[in-house]
């Protein structure tokens, strides 16, 4: 049994700091405390905008301009589990704390499209720093980590390894697999264009498909050759260098190589401001960028010079982007064009401003994804598909998709064709179910002896215990460990042997 995808109704609003942001809604705690949330591509946990995240010194409407807050001394439901360090995009200098905890988490507002699904007994987390302004949905499937024993000991405590929520949802069978179809919505398309969230599938209606599948990196999941970025009607090459980029939402910014920032000022004429790290946009060089109105072409591919590569085209007004003064070293609200200079190639991303168009699909089963232009047309109704899951029989990996029909599958056969195929097989599967259970469960015993043996190379190392004085703006914490991904279906027999597989048999992954 496997459920159908779920598309997240957008929130209806645009948020952020350093642009407008299509965010989704989410409610912590009992009773439900809604808020906005931007989507994390790297993540795994949903974070909220703690209580102490809005200061004596901040703006009145401090709580709305962050997506709300959630007080979680309110909820009848949470279980605090102290605070640990954020373990996310620390290569970009961002930083900060969390006070982790279990709650019940609500997809979407009461009376959405989505169901405002509610799961109970999820991590999360409360975040105060600004690092990250708005509250944080992490879609990473990955389970989370939080063993507080002595920093000295290797023992891998699996009472504190807690599940994603998009791991949850497959498992109560209400999607049909560990993926995700993703993009960020531009506001400067039609009539300000949603972003679009599909869990256990994709909404076809949003992108141009492609044949093409990437694997994933084997330490960051999403990453892409970015083999050149043109100016559309020229041949100006802005990336003197191909290069290897990770897709992180979580993020705003393009992060490149110094020499190819060096490109794009001469192209556009716009200036490094040393303050803020920023490209600051005047509004003379902002009139002149209008003017110019020109596309840039990203040519990205599996590797730095594959030849399977996919064009994604970026109009100016995805870059014409507004800061507030909220942002660090921001004196008041300005224009700004979202390029950074990286300092080394772990820096080298692709953020939001990408997503805006360009349509992510990525399929934790197969360990692909694709990215696809997005596709803008205000008469066009959402198409979802479902991405089956590995052990699926009738179905195949979505992450290519090529058949938008609404009718017929990934392989081309409608419904009815499905339903008459299904039949067929039940009279013989039955058949063979009576002999078969008997060496399933003989096999699954074997199995389990062998995993139960453990592995002294596999052993997560555990996290400092936390006590005393939880402190969310200080530095000195430890971090949650985010672990790999099992992708198999879980039986009431298998699972204490499952258990054990966590303990001794999956590889462990620090937060990019």
């Amino acid at each position: 049994m496997a459920g159908a995808p779920i598309a997240i109704s957008p929130s209806g609003a645009w948020d952020g700091n350093d642009g407008p942001w299509s965010t989704f809604a989410m409610g912590f705690g009992t009773p439900p405390q809604y808020v906005r949330v931007l989507i994390s591509t790297t993540c795994s946990q949903p974070w909220a905008v703690d209580p102490l995240g809005c200061t004596a010194r901040d703006p009145a409407d401090c709580g709305s301009d962050r997506g709300g807050i959630f007080e979680k001394n309110k909820s009848s439901t949470w279980q605090g589990q102290g605070v640990y360090g954020l373990d996310q995009s620390l290569n970009l200098g961002y930083t900060g704390n969390g006070d982790f905890g279990l709650d019940t988490v609500t997809l979407g507002y009461p009376g959405s499209a989505s169901g405002a699904t509610a799961m109970e007994h999820q991590l999360l987390a409360t975040v105060a720093t600004t690092d990250f302004y708005v509250a944080t949905w992490g879609i990473v499937p990955r389970p989370t980590n939080l063993s507080g024993a002595d920093p000295q000991e290797t023992i891998f405590d699996p009472k504190r390894s807690y599940p994603s929520l998009l791991s949850t949802l497959k498992e109560q069978y209400k999607i049909p697999s560990l993926s995700f179809g993703y993009t960020a919505g531009a506001r400067y398309r039609l009539k300000r264009e949603p972003a679009s969230l599909t869990l256990g599938g994709y909404d076809a209606s949003r992108f141009v498909p492609s044949d093409i599948t990437f694997s994933f990196a084997s330490d960051r999941d999403l990453v892409v050759g970015i083999q050149s970025i043109l100016v559309d009607g020229t041949s100006r090459e802005l990336l003197p260098t191909s290069i290897l980029a990770l897709i992180d939402s979580t993020v705003p910014h393009i992060w490149l190589p110094l020499d190819a920032c060096c490109e794009f000022e001469r192209a556009f004429g716009i200036s490094w401001d040393r303050t803020s790290d920023l490209y600051l946009v005047n509004e003379t060089t902002h009139q002149a960028l209008l003017a110019q109105n020109a596309n840039l072409t990203f040519k990205i591919g599996s590797q730095r010079s594959s030849t399977d590569t996919i064009d994604i085209t970026l109009p100016y007004a995805s870059f014409d982007l507004q800061v507030l003064d909220t942002y660090p070293n921001i004196a008041s609200s300005t224009r700004y064009f979202p390029l950074r200079r990286a300092a080394n190639d772990t820096q080298y991303t692709l953020g939001r401003t990408f997503l805006q168009e360009a349509y992510l699909i990525a399929d934790y089963e197969r360990s692909t994804f694709s990215v696809n232009q997005c596709r803008f047309d205000e008469k066009a109704a959402a198409n979802i598909h479902p991405i089956f899951p590995t052990n699926n029989t009738i179905g195949t990996n979505a992450t290519t998709p090529t058949n938008p029909d609404p009718g017929k599958d990934a392989d081309g056969l409608s419904p009815g064709v499905i339903a008459a195929i299904v039949l067929a097989l039940v009279g013989f599967l039955t058949i063979l179910g009576i002999s078969g259970t008997v060496l399933r469960r003989r096999k699954r015993r074997d199995k389990e002896a062998k995993q139960s043996e453990p592995d002294e190379d596999s052993v997560i190392p555990n996290i400092a215990d936390m006590e005393g004085e939880r402190e969310l703006h200080s530095d000195e914490r430890p971090r949650p460990e985010l672990q790999g991904i099992s992708v198999g279906p879980l039986e009431m027999e298998d699972e204490v042997a499952a258990v054990e597989m966590h303990v001794v048999g999956n590889e462990s992954y620090e937060l990019p």
